[in-house]
């Protein structure tokens, strides 16, 4: 049976409907340019006023009014003689056959198909017109979502995708993008449309066709592989379009995975919630929409995955320890950490008692020492020197108030004895290791500080904190770092802040 005739056939069926139809095909030369297409103002089979045309291309799609009852459709239409690809013919049948059926209250209805024996080769469908607007245009208007939004965005996707997964077979949208998502946002609905499967056909490998737009893709969708986890991909990265403003395509990449946590402010619960969704391997995502949708609202069923979350499962994890004074605050935007004066430390204490011990020796001394000229006294000069490097020790250890911030671009450090303040600043991603090194010994035992090594500087603290409270905030700002970084870059971050390292101790 010729294909013409077959679309006849299949049309005069009670409830057959499809929702997209293929408008480039690489090769194929653009058709409504010759043939004659529809025009603002025209009736349609007498039924159809035609309002506005809204895209053009090999299919045509129109806001229209239903005359009968006045009702707000979408006139879609296409010519069969301008389709000269039988994979195009192929793809167009398949989604026929799959979307018939399909309801859902995320997805516009389909009201009705029919010829017009004005136009000869032309075929059309209606579907309601659903209010609002495509995320694409929102997104152009300055619209940007809250975190909050997002979710309940994402809840309504993934609900329409477990729908659609869960039918036999399964029905595989493959061009999820902010443009193919329609939100109403005084009911904040959301809707999914245009289900042609040959819209955006690039180019055919054997008997697969690829079919996407890219930045949106999944990986396996270039060798004309999708599963339903290739939705999971499409709604992880019109996401990342959504919290950045950017398309997904121009963000970095590391390893296949999109690089988008230095580019996006979110959560770190939802940011590891989208590693999932954007695992470069199918196996890797979660194992349907509603697995997705289920660790979206409990955030504690996150499970591990190779790359991103690996490299943060070998952070250092240390409780916070009982009794210590440090103020931490952290979001996945900054880090800010807070040391205050009068950390009194037994080393501190001891080293406070003996400066005094010390300095009244050498004042003594020199009082003695002026009584046989001014030459003997002035070899009390080195240990006036030791007496005022042990004050200004103990001072610190009881005085000195410490602040560190970091955010994504930036970090510093500031340290405040009395009414001198001394800052240290540079960039978050010339940061090279965060150990421990030697510091000085005090009666043949170690004292060891924190050392963040930066491009240009390092930046030491923390002489006064005692080892526990050190191996706090290390962790605490090796597993911030962490959540910033590709994992390549995690794992040279891990590598040199190993406390056996040659930087170490």
């Amino acid at each position: 049976m010729p294909f013409h005739d077959f679309w006849r056939a299949l049309t005069l069926k009670r409830g057959i409907t499809f929702q997209g139809l293929p408008s480039a095909t690489m090769g194929t030369k653009t058709a409504g340019a010759e043939g004659m297409t529809a025009e603002v103002g025209q009736i349609l089979a007498g039924r159809y006023h035609i309002e506005q045309a809204l895209a053009r291309g090999m299919a045509q799609t129109y806001a229209a009014t239903r005359l009968s009852d006045q009702r707000a459709v979408i006139v879609k239409g296409l010519d069969f003689g301008q389709i000269n690809q039988w994979k195009s013919y192929e793809l167009f049948e398949r989604e026929v056959r799959t979307l018939q059926n399909l309801s859902h209250r995320g997805i516009p209805r389909f009201l009705d198909s029919f010829q017009d024996p004005a136009q000869p080769g032309w075929h059309y469908l209606v579907i309601e017109r659903v209010p609002g607007k495509s995320l694409q245009e929102w997104l152009e208007s300055g619209w940007r979502p809250s975190e909050e939004e997002l979710k309940n965005l994402s809840l309504q996707v993934l609900d329409i995708l477990d729908y659609m997964h869960r039918l036999a077979p399964p029905v595989i949208h493959r061009d999820l993008k902010p443009s193919n998502l329609i939100l109403d946002r005084d009911n904040q609905q959301l809707y999914l449309i245009d289900f042609g499967a040959v819209q955006d056909a690039l180019r055919q490998q054997s008997h697969s066709t690829v079919v996407g737009t890219f930045g949106y893709m999944a990986p396996e969708q270039f060798s004309g592989r999708s599963a339903p986890a290739t939705d999971l991909y499409g709604w992880g990265a019109t996401l990342l379009h959504l919290l950045s403003g950017r398309s997904p395509a121009e963000l970095p990449q590391q390893e296949l995975r999109i690089d988008f946590r230095s580019s996006v402010h979110c959560s770190r619960e939802l940011a590891d919630w989208l590693d999932n969704m954007l695992a470069p391997a199918p196996e890797h995502r979660f194992g349907s929409a509603r697995e997705a949708r289920e660790a979206l609202l409990t955030p504690t069923m996150l499970t591990p995955l190779r790359g991103h979350n690996s490299v943060l499962a070998e952070a250092p994890q240390v409780a916070r320890p009982s009794g210590s004074s440090i103020q931490l605050s952290r979001s996945d935007r900054e880090l800010q950490i807070h040391i205050p004066p009068g950390q009194a430390r037994p080393a501190t204490t001891s080293m406070a008692f003996f400066a005094v011990f010390w300095n009244c020796f050498v004042a003594f001394w020199t009082v003695l020492a002026f009584q046989g000229g001014l030459l003997f006294a002035a070899f009390s000069i080195p240990f006036w020197g030791v007496g005022l490097f042990l004050a200004r020790q103990a001072a610190r250890g009881l005085f000195l108030r410490t602040e560190l911030s970091f955010s994504s671009t930036h970090y510093s450090l500031t340290e405040q004895l009395g009414g001198a303040r001394k800052v240290h600043s540079g960039r978050t991603a010339e940061i090279q290791a965060v150990h421990f090194v030697l510091h000085h010994k005090m009666n043949r035992r170690p004292v060891f500080v924190l050392e963040i090594e930066g491009g240009t500087q390092n930046m030491r603290f923390g002489l006064n904190l005692s080892r526990a409270e050190q191996h706090w905030l290390r962790s605490e700002i090796l597993s911030w770092l962490l959540g910033q970084r590709s994992s390549a870059e995690g794992q040279r971050l891990l590598a040199l802040s190993q406390e056996d390292s040659p930087h170490a101790f």
